[in-house]
């Protein structure tokens, strides 16, 4: 979903990452700050105090979105579950649960903490800006704190609408899951108004744009889109694993999946079965056991006019954990697995033994065909 991040630094156990695309809005922060926002309240100041108020109000604003993101992670995490770091990305933040909320008790739970977190920081700036104020401080300095009370407090309004996959909607998504006793039916609910209120956004966003005139509409724009795609995403991804948890990943693989020896040669290999098959990677099989898996993008490792005089052994990798299931294992696990890895596919074995062979597409196609007979 976030594409390429760096590590930022870690704090009670979390890594926090900055996706490429958080630069974009570090930029547009400070330079509203410094341009727009703190010259028109405090005019008459030099202009270096602007820049250095633009810089100070982006670290403030990126301060609230951590403080907002590590409530839901340290609750999460104080409820039992796992949590893979946060993200810092266009549109703010997120916190990385690698698994849904078991109960609707402790989803609301996790939900709530992080517009609760936002409200306790918009009273704490604001009973600090409103104290500062009265005392011989220059004015922007309470100025600047009663800046980030106004930011935590659109930051938890916003968050506090019930459409998923923002706070309110996952409130929402607990109290629809605690009544009607069905995950999945909940998180539809929730997703479809997380989808309504994204188009909403959209069209406020094209009414200032055009109406108006205001530049500030494609921002409204491009954040409605993004809460409607976040949305659609959010319930596939309940779907995924109401569907697969439970069930053991050999009622979804491919039985007698097709295999190479270690000593066919990479033209064969090629013609006979990457050419034919359209598989990205194959068990390797010696004497009826498994030996390994090739990749058909490493046959590039081998000049093309050496495929006839090269064989699979040179460039097969060794089956690691993250390639193998066991026919037993739940297929939700294998999917995080495969999700994980960034791999599409995973070689099933008991032991030596190749058992079979299963894809992210052979998922996803059971889902499409479940839920194309179901619903």
């Amino acid at each position: 979903m976030f594409g390429q991040r760096v590590p930022l630094f870690t704090a009670f156990g979390l890594e926090v990452r900055a996706n490429t695309s958080w630069v974009i809005l570090a930029v547009l922060v400070f330079w509203s700050l410094a341009t727009g926002f703190f010259p028109a309240q405090l005019p008459g100041l030099a202009e270096p105090v602007y820049w250095a108020l633009g810089l100070i109000g982006m670290f403030g604003v990126f301060f609230s979105l951590l403080f907002h993101e590590f409530a839901h992670s340290l609750v999460a995490r104080a409820r039992g579950m796992e949590i893979t770091g946060i993200t810092l990305f266009l549109f703010g933040g997120a916190a990385e649960m690698a698994e849904e909320p078991p109960t609707p008790r402790i989803e609301l739970e996790v939900a709530a903490a992080g517009p609760i977190a936002s409200l306790v920081l918009f009273l704490g700036f604001g009973l600090l800006a409103g104290l500062l104020a009265q005392t011989p401080l220059p004015e922007y300095v309470p100025a600047l704190l009663g800046y980030l009370a106004l930011i935590n407090l659109l930051l938890a309004a916003f968050n506090l609408f019930p459409g998923f996959p923002l706070d309110g909607g996952r409130v929402l998504r607990a109290w629809l899951w605690h009544r009607r006793g069905d995950l999945l039916s909940a998180t539809r609910t929730a997703s479809r108004m997380g989808q309504g209120f994204g188009l909403a956004l959209v069209v406020l966003g094209f009414w200032a744009l055009l109406g108006v005139g205001a530049l500030g509409g494609l921002w409204w724009i491009l954040i409605g889109i993004f809460v409607m795609g976040v949305a659609r995403a959010a319930y596939e991804q309940t779907a995924m694993r109401v569907t697969f948890e439970g069930s053991p990943i050999r009622r979804f693989m491919a039985e007698h999946p097709v295999s190479v020896a270690p000593g066919l040669d990479l033209a064969s290999f090629i013609e006979d079965h990457a050419y034919r098959d359209h598989y990205s990677a194959y068990p390797v099989m010696q004497d009826g056991r498994l030996v390994g898996r090739v990749r058909t993008r490493d046959v590039k490792q081998v000049p093309r006019e050496d495929w006839p005089h090269n064989t699979v052994e040179r460039i097969m990798q060794p089956c690691e954990p993250h390639h193998l299931a066991s026919p037993d294992e739940d297929a939700q696990q294998v999917l995080q697995k495969m999700q994980r890895g960034s791999s599409g596919q995973i070689i099933v074995a008991d032991g030596d033994q190749l058992v079979g062979i299963v894809t992210l597409a052979d998922l996803l196609n059971h889902l499409a065909l479940r839920r194309e007979l179901e619903t």
